[in-house]
């Protein structure tokens, strides 16, 4: 009886939390919003997270990896532009189809988190086919929580630090989670570097790192804003969920 109803209050009031954690972003509202929401993120981390977003006008926020905090992130920069990546298909399909709203986009990795320690070296082999609007915009802020990084048969998180560091804008903010984690650990002191990190805040589901890049560390890319058709005042051309392959995995 109490699994039950549990499930109705979730179902009943997880997306008005949303909406009143937006609005009124107190401790209280979003520890509400993310246990109705079942979000791994700690309250802290989120708060973290939503300051550095609204002081970002019509901010561009990408994020690697789609979650059950999906939702909030794209409600609270609803003044700028949103998009996310994620390469697990199932899960890519069961956010999407819940919250049909999104931009999201499905990529795929060809890399092994065993292989962490040789890619380090080559970083070369850390390059990933980006859809179009993605590689061609400098984001303002990102946060790298996907792909899957927990076990040796997972794509590991590297190409997605490797991407962060690339894609920054000048003075970028980016939040990378698990960095408890060996492997996001030394991507984040070898691409974000020390120097840049803010805070660390610890969470039982994962420590998070804030990094504030500068311009002599920052390895963005030097083409900004769309061509023809560009959303105004961002330099983004949105176009319809798809897949994306990895330069490795493409078919000769």
């Amino acid at each position: 009886m109490r699994k039950f109803l549990k499930r109705q209050m979730r179902y009943f009031f997880a997306r008005p939390s949303v909406e009143l954690a937006r609005l009124w972003p107190s401790h209280f509202n979003l520890s509400v919003m993310r246990r109705l929401n079942q979000i791994q993120l700690g309250v802290e981390q989120i708060a973290l997270i939503l300051k550095t977003i609204k002081a970002n006008s019509r901010c561009r926020l990408l994020i690697f990896g789609l979650g059950n905090d999906s939702p909030f992130w794209s409600t609270l920069n609803r003044e700028g532009v949103t998009i996310f990546l994620e390469d697990n298909q199932q899960w890519f399909e069961k956010i999407t189809k819940r919250s049909p709203h999104l931009t999201a986009f499905l990529m795929t990795y060809s890399t092994r988190r065993t292989d962490w320690k040789k890619l380090l070296d080559s970083p070369s082999s850390l390059q990933m086919a980006l859809p179009r609007d993605v590689e061609k915009t400098k984001w303002d802020v990102i946060l790298v929580d996907g792909p899957a990084g927990y076990g040796d048969d997972t794509p590991g998180r590297m190409k997605s630090i490797y991407a962060a560091s690339r894609l920054a804008a000048k003075s970028a903010d980016i939040f990378t989670h698990d960095c408890e984690r060996e492997v996001e650990d030394a991507y984040c002191k070898y691409f974000l570097k020390n120097e840049n990190m803010k805070v660390e805040i610890k969470h039982p589901e994962g420590w998070l790192r804030h990094y504030h890049m500068h311009d002599y560390t920052t390895l963005a890319p030097t083409t900004l804003g769309g061509e023809d058709g560009a959303w105004e005042g961002s330099g983004i051309t949105l176009e319809p969920a798809k897949a994306v392959c990895d330069p490795m995995e493409v078919p000769r």
